[in-house]
C-alpha cells in the first residue's frame, strides 16, 4: 500500500457562476466528507461580478481562478484547469454536495495510481453499466471499466459534466474545452472527444454511483433550463404525447422546424 506521505496531489475544482449559495455547501460538504491528505481547492468563476467574487474569497480554497467578465462555460472549466496542480483533477460543478464515504477519493487515486490507462472515473451522468469481468485492481472497494454508456431514446457519452476524476495525462492527450458561448455545444464536442480517443478507459465504482455526490440544484436555478431553447421545449412538450399517437409525421416535421429556427435564431445571437 502507498504510504499517506507519498500520495499524488489532487485539484478539487469547483466550477461556479452566479450561485455563492450552492457553491458554499459544495465547498463545505466537500471539506467534511473527503478524507484525503494532499489536496488543493481551486474555484474558478465565470465573471460573476465583483460583490459575489468577494464571498466566493471568504471560502477556504487554496486557489481563485475569478474571471473579470463571463466567458461561457467551456473558458471557465479551462481557467479553472490551467490553475491546478494537481496529478489528478476532481471537477465538481457547484450544485453538487459531497456525501462522502470519506475514503471515496483515497480509492479513486489508489485505482488511477495502480491502472494509468484509466482516465476518467464517473461519480455521475448517464448510465454506465460497468464490465464486471474487468474490474480494475488497487481498490477493496470494487470499481470496474465502462466501456459504453447505457443505450436509451438520447445519445450518451462516456463524459459527463457532473462530478468525475481524471488524470492530468488524460486531460493533456484530450485537451482542453472548446471556448463556446453555447453551453451544451462545449460539453457534447468534449463527450465526442473523449469517446473518440482509445488510449485511456473510463471507469466507475457502482458503490459510489449518485451516492458520493448529490445533485443540489432546483430547476430554477439551472442555467440550462434557462435558454431559449428549452424554454421553448417546455412550452411545447404537454402537446407531444397526441402528436406523438396522432399525427406523428407532423410531430417530426414540425419538430426539426422548430429545432432549426431556434439554432438560426441562436446563430443572429437574438436569444440566448
Amino acid at each position: 500500500m502507498m504510504p499517506q506521505s507519498e500520495l499524488p496531489l489532487v485539484s478539487a475544482l469547483f466550477i461556479t457562476y452566479k450561485r455563492f449559495d450552492l457553491l458554499k455547501k459544495a465547498v463545505e460538504g466537500f471539506r467534511r466528507n473527503t478524507a484525503y491528505p494532499n489536496l488543493e481547492l481551486v474555484i474558478a468563476d465565470d465573471g460573476s461580478g465583483p460583490e459575489i467574487q468577494a464571498q466566493i474569497r471568504t471560502l477556504p480554497a487554496d486557489v481563485f481562478a475569478l474571471a473579470p467578465k463571463n466567458r461561457g462555460l467551456g473558458a471557465n472549466n479551462n481557467n479553472g484547469l490551467r490553475h491546478c496542480r494537481g496529478k489528478y483533477i476532481l471537477m465538481i460543478q457547484d450544485d453538487w454536495e459531497c456525501q462522502g464515504p470519506a475514503d471515496y477519493l483515497l480509492n479513486c487515486v489508489k485505482v488511477t495510481e495502480a491502472n494509468p490507462q484509466v482516465g476518467i472515473i464517473n461519480f455521475a451522468g448517464a448510465p454506465y453499466p460497468p464490465d464486471l469481468s474487468h474490474r480494475l485492481e488497487g481498490s477493496d472497494e470494487p470499481c470496474y471499466v465502462t466501456p459504453a454508456p447505457a443505450k436509451t431514446q438520447k445519445i450518451e457519452y462516456l463524459y459527463a459534466d457532473q462530478p468525475h476524476i481524471r488524470s492530468r495525462a488524460a486531460l493533456e492527450h484530450v485537451g482542453f474545452y472548446i471556448e463556446h458561448r453555447d453551453q451544451d455545444q462545449c460539453e457534447i464536442d468534449y463527450s465526442i472527444r473523449w469517446q473518440q480517443q482509445t488510449t485511456f478507459l473510463t471507469a466507475t465504482f457502482p458503490r459510489y454511483h449518485y451516492s458520493v455526490f448529490r445533485d443540489n440544484g432546483t430547476p430554477d436555478q439551472s442555467f440550462r433550463l434557462k435558454l431559449f431553447r428549452y424554454r421553448v421545449r417546455a412550452f411545447l412538450l404537454p402537446a407531444k404525447p397526441f402528436l406523438v399517437k396522432y399525427a406523428n409525421p407532423l410531430f417530426r416535421a414540425g419538430k426539426a422546424a422548430v429545432n432549426g429556427g431556434v439554432r438560426t435564431l441562436e446563430k443572429l445571437r437574438l436569444v440566448k
